[in-house]
């Protein structure tokens, strides 16, 4: 078999992946009760940190003294990544539930495009998430000592986090069907979130968070991102971070891939 041959289908899903993938953007920016609560939580979380409620930067030893914002916007993007691959998932369950989801089976594209379709699209919504975070949090004082390159490299982490996000979202809609089990795990998103160091100093932890967090992928992303964000490696290493987001955007990817092939098969 030739190189163009060989090529050929390999360029016909990526066609399909992208097109797939600007369909879920599309769905998901018209269906602004869904993705709304990705973009007004977390930033209702910033404006209040940012308006001098939490006292947290005066405790002894508080590694960032410049911006308390700076500090917290990591764990803000985080959340954003979260809620935006939980619509995700919401979005996959609806396709599920109207009946669309069985006319893109009855098409002769590859399965696996289904669901990096929806999980590329969510990965554009994430770096549009951490550019507002971001300008958001220097209006409000914040002080980024890692210059471009670190704000490029969050907004990349930013972006393979809500493709993670979205991968189980997916996964989780396609094992059970269900638009309902979906809209009620917005608990689910907090608690991994609240058990990763996102607003405090992992060592600012109590003892049970701390060895929870040590566990938590997130935990190392969040840190990777602060690292980035003010250049410095005591904050959090940044090739850790990306290595924490690759390992479960491809986890949570297979993960979606294979209650995929359980689903069609049942």
């Amino acid at each position: 078999m030739t190189g163009a041959a060989l090529a050929s289908p390999v360029a016909s899903r990526w066609r399909v992946t992208i097109a797939l993938a600007g369909r879920a953007l599309r769905i998901q920016l018209r269906r602004i009760q869904f993705l709304l609560p990705s973009f007004v939580l977390p930033l209702l979380l910033l404006v209040v940190i940012a308006s001098g409620t939490s006292a947290a930067q005066e405790l002894p030893g508080f590694p960032v003294k410049s911006s308390y914002v700076g500090f917290v916007v990591s764990g803000t993007i985080m959340q954003g990544a979260l809620l935006v691959g939980l619509m995700a998932g919401i979005a996959v369950a609806d396709d599920i539930e109207g009946g669309f989801f069985d006319r893109l089976l009855s098409a002769p594209i590859h399965r696996a495009s289904i669901v990096a379709g929806r999980v590329l699209g969510t990965m554009g919504i994430g770096v549009f998430q951490a550019i507002l975070f971001l300008c958001v949090a220097l209006a409000f004082g914040a002080d980024f000592t890692g210059g471009i390159p670190g704000v490029l490299e969050v907004i990349v982490l930013a972006s393979l986090s809500a493709g993670a996000a979205a991968g189980l979202g997916a996964a989780i809609a396609l094992r059970t069907g269900s638009l309902s089990l979906l809209q009620n795990l917005f608990p689910f998103v907090f608690v991994l979130l609240f058990t990763a160091p996102a607003f405090l100093p992992h060592e600012y932890l109590n003892p049970v968070l701390q060895t929870i967090s040590d566990y938590n992928p997130l935990s190392y992303v969040v840190e990777g991102m602060r690292g980035a964000l003010f250049d410095s490696p005591q904050l959090g290493s940044v090739p850790v971070g990306f290595l924490a987001a690759l390992g479960v955007l491809v986890v949570t990817v297979a993960a979606a891939v294979w209650a995929m092939r359980a689903r069609v098969q049942t």
